[in-house]
């Protein structure tokens, strides 16, 4: 977790996540052969969706919480592929890897104005004197802890319904997923609430410099405005895409996923 904060958001929201779901995309075929596969990666990433979310709950670190933040994510995509509905599995990805990275930014901007200091028990009071990172970090959060109407909510909303009942160990995996989601929702109002809204546990010479105008605005964070602009884009760029494939995937007649439909509607196709 040492490394640069552009690298973090580049391995926590695409590199490290989608590596090993891509892999389980491509040899999708060969599972559906197996008939204990899907219901092994439904466990595993289970058990790993809980695992993160609960390590997430007891870091102070603020890029350790999104590290494991994103251990209980990959738990999740595991689950969701085991549903065998492709189309969820890609919605998450791009819900996850859009405002997953726009929140690192924001969190590195944090870490600049604290002086490199990385542990929120240190911070405290930030809302006053970086008011655009804390708008953007609660958008993020709320979408990647999944709250009520949120795409988050929405993509675990559909983790849950697309479960099979037919699954060994059915009810294991859905109160694994079940309590890992509900760990999302107390880190992730940990760690915002720590951050900007807390007493202020930052050494004074913080707040100091913060309030002799070393800010040039109010609405300039520690950054420079083109950096600023660039995670308010990607912000406005994650919700443009992300309700662009909601509408796209959620509007069909039937699912890609099933190959079979989709194979006999090439051949009605071919025959016109």
């Amino acid at each position: 977790m040492e490394a640069p904060v552009p690298a973090s958001a580049l391995i926590h929201s695409a590199t490290l996540v989608s590596a090993g779901i891509y892999l389980l995309l491509r040899f999708t075929a060969l599972f559906e052969y197996s008939v204990y596969s899907f219901t092994i990666i439904a466990v595993v990433g289970s058990m790993t969706a809980f695992y993160g979310g609960f390590t997430s709950m007891f870091q102070s670190d603020a890029k350790r919480v999104l590290a494991y933040s994103t251990i209980s994510h990959c738990g999740f995509l595991m689950v969701i592929y085991s549903t065998g509905i492709v189309e969820y599995t890609i919605l998450y990805l791009y819900v996850h890897g859009f405002f997953k990275a726009a929140t690192f930014l924001c969190v590195g901007n944090i870490i600049r104005f604290s002086r490199n200091t990385q542990d929120f028990k240190r911070m405290g009071g930030y809302g006053k004197f970086l008011p655009a990172d804390a708008i953007l970090t609660f958008v993020c959060i709320i979408n990647l802890s999944g709250l009520p109407l949120t795409f988050g909510f929405f993509i675990k909303h559909f983790l849950f319904v697309g479960l099979r009942l037919n699954f060994f160990l059915y009810y294991f995996i859905i109160v694994n997923c079940l309590f890992g989601a509900l760990t999302g929702l107390f880190y992730g109002y940990r760690l915002y609430y720590s951050i900007f809204f807390d007493f202020k546990k930052a050494r004074k010479s913080i707040y100091l410099l913060a309030s002799k105008n070393s800010l040039k605005s109010k609405y300039y964070t520690n950054t420079t405005k083109a950096a600023t602009l660039a995670i308010i884009i990607l912000v406005l760029v994650s919700y443009s895409v992300s309700v662009f494939l909601f509408n796209l995937f959620l509007s069909k007649d039937f699912i890609y996923s099933d190959f079979n439909n989709y194979y006999y509607s090439i051949l009605l196709l071919d025959t016109y």
